[in-house]
């Protein structure tokens, strides 16, 4: 079967948007019907979340956490179950496990975030691909892009440490691990060979 759920995944900075948008075009050329996807959306819990990263007002885990799964539910309603009944291709820019990644802590586990998702019925992906890069490098990365020098919420050097870690620690046989200091087109490369393979 053609039609399949990916996901890209990574630390702020890692390139993995940029990866997510080539594989989509990639597939989007073969006539294969793809749909492109990210969260968080731009439907009224992604906004909040939005003002949430910008905002210096501390926001409890619990209240992200709830965030990000109500904006999720909105977007399996209205794009992720429609797209999986009519036969299409979704290519994801973040999902659950980013949730799981950066709200992971000492007050609760990346896995019990995945085990919320899971009970609200959020399908598993076919392919995660985790572009994996060293946090200095990622915010050499961020800082470069950002025309003011101003980070967002998550974007701090020992916070995207602790997420990175928390990536790596959830890694499963769905994930395909990427260097993300190779070059732009190796990544590519690496994604369109594994795709072709998980298409049979």
């Amino acid at each position: 079967m053609k039609n399949k759920f990916i996901v890209f995944e990574g630390i702020d900075g890692s390139g993995k948007s940029t990866q997510c948008s080539l594989l989509y075009s990639y597939i989007a050329s073969k006539d294969i019907p793809v749909k492109l996807l990210a969260e968080p959306t731009s439907g009224i819990y992604g906004q909040q979340i939005r003002k949430m990263l910008q905002s210096e007002t501390p926001v409890s885990v619990d209240e992200q956490i709830r965030l990000f799964i109500e904006d999720r539910q909105q977007d399996f309603d209205l794009n992720i179950k429609p797209c999986m009944e009519h036969g299409q291709t979704i290519v994801m820019d973040r999902y659950f496990y980013s949730n799981a990644a950066y709200q992971g802590s000492s007050i609760i586990s990346p896995e019990d975030i995945i085990g919320k998702n899971i009970e609200r019925g959020f399908p598993l992906p076919d392919r995660v691909y985790y572009i994996d890069i060293e946090p200095a490098e990622a915010m050499r990365r961020i800082t470069a892009r950002s025309a003011s020098g101003k980070t967002e919420l998550f974007e701090k050097k020992t916070f995207l440490e602790g997420v990175r870690k928390n990536f790596l620690h959830m890694a499963d046989n769905r994930f395909l691990k990427i260097d993300g200091s190779a070059s732009q087109d190796e990544i590519f490369n690496i994604i369109k060979n594994d795709y072709l393979v998980l298409i049979g």
